[in-house]
């Protein structure tokens, strides 16, 4: 039988500049950008410490601009979480249970069996300010934060469950810029394989600034004007922003049934992993899995599709390779035919693990209103746009014609994800899926191998050759993943796998992590923390 349709019925979202899913796409037609230096006191660094242009140098940043969430409160109305537990998170934890509340209360969820809800979130697994400090407060002697502070990396979801009371299993997950929508695919698989009745998913991102800024700046990603200009000859790189969205899905049926407002319907989702390019050279062959399995579990036709939400975000290498995969993907397009790309990373910066979580939330404002959004900082198309079959708009149009839409997310080391989606129409025939699983029976799954390393608080030694890293950043790795390494390949060497066999590992933050905070805020500790 074909799997059934999944349909978005709730979203809520916090954003630069934009205090909700509404706003942000009204921060979005207005072709503007929220990005801005940082207010006081968000560095552990002063701006004029941190900052010095050129390089990049050792613990400096090399721009001064990202984009910041105000202050926000959340409406803890009904929410099963204690006052005071609440004020003594950090504010990822805060925002998560802030969108999964806000999209909980814009669907019909009377009718749910709560033990039969689950959440599914993408977080990145970075050092929080809250991680932080723990780590200030061991050399300092001062107050300790909250000791659920440190698990950044499965609290956030687990939260949202406790607050709504839902039982129906909660899963973050750091899939690194493609997480939003790793997250919605494994949400959607719930619900088709009848294991759940609804789902929170999405995707956030709020770790301290500080540390994505001197992180994006070493890497050489960052923009020095602090300015995303995705797909224009200006471009120089991307702009780091925080803030997530979160979404409620449940089957179409069950969506009809309730009386939702449905802002749209999931045609296609597609994942893959590149086998190839490196760790920021993405690669098109693997991005083009991604959404050539979407396309055929959609049964649509690449042309068919009016907005394509790209992952674009303002690198000029990373961008080139994205417009090249969607010309191979529109290879012996029609004539005249051509659609409109886009990035709201271009608004508010890009959201990391929430970026997704932002493209969606644009794309269903654009699909319900019939508006195809600018892009804002786009002034000039580069030559491969002007010689393709597609245009970047910097004024709001008119979306005439079929409204479907294409979401893009690409992560670091070639984590790709590729959404299909289209608003409820009653009349629409819409091909069995596959792939995704089904309500009938599933596969029963067999263990074929297992490795297991230790680590006893000496160095771990990985042998040359053994993992395409370059030496220098093996010798830069935390022991936490080396040893997940090296078990990860003792067990693959006993099982024959394919190229189609995918990783998926269980981490917590690792919290010497927070050393580099403690580097900047105590320099005369800097030798006892860092290894030189």
């Amino acid at each position: 039988m074909g799997n059934p349709r999944i349909a978005i019925v709730g979203m809520g979202g916090l954003y630069p500049g934009a205090a909700s899913p509404a706003e942000l796409f009204s921060l979005v037609l207005s072709a503007r950008d929220a990005l801005r230096e940082p207010p006081s006191g968000r560095w552990t660094l002063p701006l004029e410490a941190a900052y010095q242009p050129g390089g990049p140098y050792p613990d400096r940043v090399n721009s001064r601009r990202a984009g910041f969430l105000e202050p926000f409160d959340v409406d803890a109305t009904g929410l099963q979480l204690e006052p005071d537990l609440l004020n003594a998170l950090d504010p990822l934890f805060r925002l998560a249970v802030r969108i999964g509340a806000e999209a909980w209360r814009g669907a019909v969820t009377a009718p749910l069996d709560r033990t039969r809800v689950g959440v599914i979130l993408g977080s990145i697994a970075l050092p929080t300010e809250t991680t932080s400090a723990l780590t200030r407060a061991h050399l300092t002697g001062e107050p300790r934060p909250h000791p659920l502070n440190r698990q950044v990396t499965g609290l956030p979801a687990a939260l949202i469950a406790r607050a709504l009371g839902l039982g129906g299993g909660t899963l973050t997950l750091d899939a690194a810029c493609a997480s939003s929508l790793y997250a919605i695919k494994l949400a959607v698989d719930e619900l088709t394989s009848g294991r759940a009745d609804a789902m929170i998913a999405g995707g956030l991102s709020r770790p301290d600034s500080l540390y994505t800024q001197m992180g994006f700046t070493q890497l050489r990603a960052v923009s020095p004007r602090g300015i995303c200009s995705p797909f224009d000859p200006a471009a120089d790189g991307l702009v780091v922003g925080e803030g997530g969205g979160a979404f409620i899905l449940k089957r179409l049926d069950d969506a009809l049934r309730h009386g939702d407002r449905i802002w749209g319907v999931i045609a296609g989702i597609g994942l893959s992993n590149d086998r190839e390019g490196g760790l920021l050279a993405p690669a098109s062959e693997g991005q083009l899995r991604a959404m050539h399995a979407a396309y055929a579990q959609a049964g649509w036709s690449p042309q068919s599709v009016g907005l394509i939400e790209c992952h674009a975000t303002g690198t000029p290498v990373g961008d080139a390779v994205e417009l090249e995969s969607l010309k191979r993907l529109w290879t012996n397009a029609p004539t005249g035919t051509r659609a409109v790309l886009g990035s709201v990373k271009s608004s508010i910066g890009h959201l990391l693990t929430g970026a997704g979580a932002a493209a969606l939330t644009k794309v269903l404002f654009a699909l319900n209103e019939g508006i195809l959004p600018p892009t804002a900082n786009h002034h000039t198309p580069t030559p491969t746009l002007s010689a393709s079959p597609f245009h970047v708009l910097t004024q709001p149009a008119t979306w005439s014609g079929e409204r479907r839409a294409a979401i893009s997310a690409f992560g670091f080391g070639g984590i790709n994800a590729h959404l299909l989606v289209e608003p409820y129409r009653p009349e629409s025939k819409v091909p069995p899926q596959n792939g995704v699983g089904s309500l009938s029976t599933h596969p029963r799954v067999a263990v074929v191998a297992y490795a297991v390393r230790e680590h006893h608080g000496d160095a771990v030694e990985v042998p040359a050759g053994a993992f395409r890293i370059p030496p220098r950043e093996i010798e830069e790795m935390l022991p936490q993943q080396a040893l997940l390494l090296l078990a990860a390949r003792d067990a693959a060497m006993q099982a024959d796998l394919t190229p189609q066999s995918g990783a998926w590992i269980g981490v917590s933050l690792d919290l010497n992590t927070t050393n580099f905070h403690a580097r900047w805020a105590f320099p005369e500790q800097a030798d006892m923390l860092v290894p030189p």
